[in-house]
């Protein structure tokens, strides 16, 4: 009879034992920032979520986790229909910006198996590192609505946290003019590109590249190609480099198709907050006072470098000659007055140049 009983009891326990392992999975969640978590104004970033099935025995049904992904206000994920990066069977239940709710709703995830989720947000205003999280919730295993956990689940890995920095460009409000291109009529430069058919705005003038340099070893540090306005202005609008705001004293430097490489006088002060720095008020505003006066106190940067080896010179007069004598028009270098055709009209302001010994000041 006691035989009996211990073999009862043991089968009881086996038993218990087995229905306490029945059903269970242990969901877990991560979350990840690209680019070490630093983002730029206007710019994205992918926030990448590891959602997976530990076990160990079951399958996590479809429609079982709610997962909440929530971003500080200085960034906001994009609109659903630019977040491509779900998984088969993942839908987004709803989306304020700062919080997105996901499910699983036809996607099972089983055992020892894990779904990544590429989620895009942002840059909205310039923030320090501030923190992130995902965190898991559950559904009801059939409409996405509230439910209950699932048997099994440590909450101890149901949450997880990052951080996301939010960097700004540095802007600086330019105003240059080119020499060739000054219009006595208009008191502006002519509407280049317009006139050698490339479509462009009814401000526009022409391209321009402008670089920052180190002001003690006149490296290189960022550049941006604008847009120069017939009016003499351009935003200059500069990346971050090695994820950081450039900030301190660079040189600004002005590059044209076909003006002469000018510098500033004087390495300027970058920082948060927009920086406007005109050559126009002066010659002593380029760095050698490099400029010629166009109009009585209205200064503009040489035209006449053609060839682009910092000096006019008779290399860039043999080069316009050539195209005058071809008849050639359009978007060219050598149309210096920027009418759309290379003729007689463009040689006086290169042969001024030429007899000046025009070449570029800069340390």
């Amino acid at each position: 009879m006691k035989q009996i009983k211990l073999i009862m009891l043991c089968c009881i326990g086996t038993l218990c034992i087995a229905s306490k392992s029945f059903g269970q999975a242990n969901p877990f969640i991560n979350v990840l920032p690209s680019n070490s978590g630093v983002v730029t104004v206007g710019s994205t970033i992918d926030i990448v979520v590891t959602i997976g099935n530990t076990g160990p025995i079951s399958t996590i049904a479809q429609a079982k986790l709610r997962p909440i992904i929530q971003v500080p206000a200085s960034v906001a994920f994009l609109p659903n229909a630019q977040q491509t990066g779900l998984p088969t069977g993942w839908t987004i239940l709803s989306n304020t910006g700062t919080q997105l709710r996901l499910c699983n709703s036809t996607g099972p995830i089983p055992v020892n198996t894990i779904r990544t989720i590429t989620l895009k947000a942002q840059g909205v205003t310039v923030a320090p590192a501030q923190t992130f999280s995902g965190n898991i919730n559950f559904g009801n295993g059939t409409t996405c609505a509230a439910g209950t956990s699932v048997a099994g689940d440590l909450t101890t890995d149901n949450s997880a946290t990052s951080t996301i920095r939010v960097i700004g460009p540095t802007v600086v409000n330019l105003t240059c003019l080119i020499q060739g291109y000054w219009d006595n009529g208009s008191s502006m430069m002519s509407p280049v590109l317009s006139n050698q058919g490339v479509t462009a705005s009814a401000t526009a003038c022409d391209s321009i590249d402008v670089e920052l340099h180190n002001s003690t070893t006149y490296a290189l540090v960022q550049s941006v190609r604008t847009m120069l306005n017939q009016n003499g202005t351009a935003s200059c609008v500069f990346p971050p480099v090695s994820n950081t705001s450039i900030a301190g004293d660079y040189y600004i430097v002005v590059k044209h198709r076909s003006a002469i490489q000018t510098w500033s006088a004087v390495p300027v002060t970058l920082g948060p907050t927009p920086v406007s720095y005109n050559f126009t008020t002066a010659a002593s505003q380029a760095y050698g006072s490099n400029q010629d006066e166009v109009a009585p106190g209205v200064w503009a940067l040489y035209s006449g470098d053609i060839v682009v080896d910092e000096n006019i010179d008779l290399l860039d007069l043999g080069t316009l000659e050539l195209d005058i004598s071809n008849f050639s028009y359009g978007y060219v270098s050598t149309d210096l007055n920027g009418d759309g055709n290379v003729d007689l009209l463009d040689g006086p302001v290169m042969e001024s140049n030429i007899s000046e010994f025009v070449f570029s000041y800069h340390p």
